[in-house]
This record gives structure tokens, sequence and C-alpha cells, in this order.
């Protein structure tokens, strides 16, 4: 195949041969240009019903999606990064709303955007005077220990509020959540965590970090996802279920939510570049944070296919926690919450894991 296609190189125009590359160049800009104009000129709005708060904190939310059915209490925790709805990205498309069908009471914290009341917060003002409260808000409500489930970062402050409060907790599971975040010393990972924190100096000048700067470094960890996905979407009917969750999840992504300056440090210099966590170094409010600690009924979900959080990071949590139980996805980061095959490969196992717990 290789001669066949030097043969034809060699017997053609030499000028040819660079033309044809600048015009397939030039048509996939086309289409990608195309993709985003039909993006930005969609008039679909993808409205959610408000629900009921019934704790509340500075910008600080728990939403109660349990609809008044009643349900043993979930207490879900997503990430501070981005706006919690990627768990509820539509009604047809939502694992909260889909938890409650199968009999639970999903409480979801909204973080909200960082206000005058939390500009002097770390991870440790988050966990003491966030989750632990809004904890107690569902064990006294329901009557019952919650059984805690972290996303992405939110399983990593989920896993703090375990060891801080394990005895107000039924188990902990734990969703593409990070804990080693240089993957057993991977070359690759450690060099990142030493770059990630040179952006500290702007985030000190700036005072806190900004959504778009977190939107490049995501997107940095795959260069033609933007490429991909909107030439994509072009040929898409704008009447499709998958036109509408495109633009859903789209909308979400470019709702970011910037980190406080301690965050920012915390994250960046003691998860990604010390690694604090895997060493067992992470402490908050004076207690550490090491998983010999966590003494629960685990289950750690766990992709093969995550930029994000790569495989390495968060199956070092699942290794580490003495009653632990692994379910191995294929679908990525985002994909296990709100793709075609998440219902099938991600919320049936993680529910039903569940509630063999409190059977």
């Amino acid at each position: 195949m290789k001669a066949q296609i030097a043969d034809k190189i060699a017997g053609s125009d030499p000028l040819e041969f660079p033309q044809a590359i600048d015009r397939a160049i030039a048509r996939r800009f086309s289409f990608y240009q195309e993709g985003i104009k039909k993006y930005q000129d969609s008039d679909f709005v993808n409205t959610r019903n408000e629900m009921p708060v019934v704790w509340s904190k500075g910008s600080a939310s728990l939403l109660d999606y349990s609809e008044g059915k009643g349900g043993y209490p979930l207490f879900i925790i997503p990430s501070l990064v981005n706006r919690y709805y990627i768990l509820d990205l539509m009604r047809e498309n939502s694992f909260l709303r889909w938890l409650t069908k199968e009999g639970w009471a999903p409480y979801v914290m909204d973080w909200g955007q960082p206000g005058v009341a939390e500009n002097d917060f770390g991870l440790e003002e988050y966990i003491i005077q966030y989750l632990q409260p809004a904890l107690k808000k569902i064990a006294v409500q329901s009557d019952q220990k919650p059984i805690v489930v972290g996303y992405c970062m939110g399983g990593t402050l989920a896993t703090a509020l375990t060891v801080l409060s394990q005895s107000m907790i039924r188990s902990l599971v734990l969703i593409a959540s990070p804990w080693d975040f240089h993957e057993g010393e991977d070359e690759r990972a450690v060099q990142q965590g030493a770059w990630l924190q040179c952006i500290l100096p702007s985030v000190q000048a700036i005072g806190h970090l900004p959504s778009e700067v977190l939107q490049g470094l995501f997107a940095s960890l795959d260069p033609t996802l933007s490429l991909r996905k909107f030439s994509g979407f072009r040929s898409l009917d704008d009447n499709t279920e998958q036109a509408r969750t495109f633009i859903s999840l789209e909308d979400w992504l470019n709702d970011g939510v910037p980190l406080t300056q301690k965050v920012a440090k915390d994250c960046l210099q003691g998860w990604y570049g010390e690694n604090l966590t895997e060493k067992g170094l992470w402490s908050i409010a004076g207690e550490a944070i090491t998983l010999d600690r966590v003494q629960l009924p685990t289950l750690s979900v766990v992709s093969e296919n995550d930029r994000i959080v790569p495989k390495a990071s968060s199956l070092a949590a699942a290794e580490l926690i003495a009653n632990s139980t692994v379910l191995s996805t294929s679908l990525g980061h985002i994909g296990m919450m709100v793709s075609r095959g998440a219902q099938l490969k991600s919320w049936i196992p993680v529910s039903g894991w569940m509630k063999q717990i409190i059977a």
C-alpha cells in the first residue's frame, strides 16, 4: 500500500499533492465553520424545571430531585469546575430524574458561581462549610444515612467528606473521580502537574481562575475534538434528539464556573503538582484524608477511555479502599453521564450496586 501511494505521488505533478492537501484542509475548515454557525443560530432552548431548594448558603444550594416520592436518599456531589446540570442535561436524558424513577431520592449540590461569600474559600471551606451541613440536612430530613455519590472532582471531595463524616454515610460511589494525579508517576502526568502550576501567578493577579482558561485546558487534551464534533453537527437534522443533545451539551460546556484563588492553588499545586492525595498528605481541618480511613462499601466507576480523569488516576483510589468494588466502562468522562449508552453501561450498574447495599 505504501509503495502504491509512493508511486502515485512520484508520477504526479509536484504541485498537485500540496494543492490537494490545501483543498482538503479548506473543505474541513469550512465544515467546521458551518457547524459552529449552525450551533450559534439554533433557536432550540433547553428548559428544566426548577427543583426545590432544601438548604442553601452563600452561592451553594442543595436541590431535592425526589419529587416528593420518597426513596432512599442520595447525596450527589458534582465538580466545582462545571455546573451540576450535566447530571440533568435534558428531561429525556437526565441521570438525576432517572434515579428518581428508579426509587431513589437524589439530592444534588448546586455550587452556583463563587461570589463574595466564597472569595476566600479553598477546598477545606467548601467541604466544612457546605458539604457537611448539606449532608446533615439530608440525614435529618430523610432520617436515614445517605449514599454519597461523587462525580469527577466531586468524588475527590466526597472522599474527604466520607473520612470526616463517616458515621453519617451509608456508602460511597465515586464516578470518574481523580486520586493519583501523577498516574503512577507517568512522565506526561508529572510534567502536566509541573506546568499547570505556571498558571498560578496569573490566577493571583486576576483573583480567580477564569472558566475560559479551564475550557482551554480541557480542550488541549484532545486538540481536534472541536473540529470533529462541529463538522459532524453541521449535517444533523435540527429536529432530532441527537441535535438537541449536542446543543444542550455545548451550552453546558460554555456555562463554565471560575475557581477561587485558593481552590485553584489547592488543585493545581496541591493535587496536580504535588499529588498530595496519593501521597497521603492531603488534609482537611487538620484531618488526614487517607483512603485507609474509608471503611464503607465503595463503588468506583473507572473509564477505559477518559482523557479528563485517566483510568490510572481513578483506579488508584479503588485499589486502596478496603471494601471496594470496581465498575469498568468503555464510556468517556462525559459520555458516562449523557451518551446513548450511559443508561445501560453506567446508570443501571451503579443503581444496581446501590440497591444491593441497602437490601
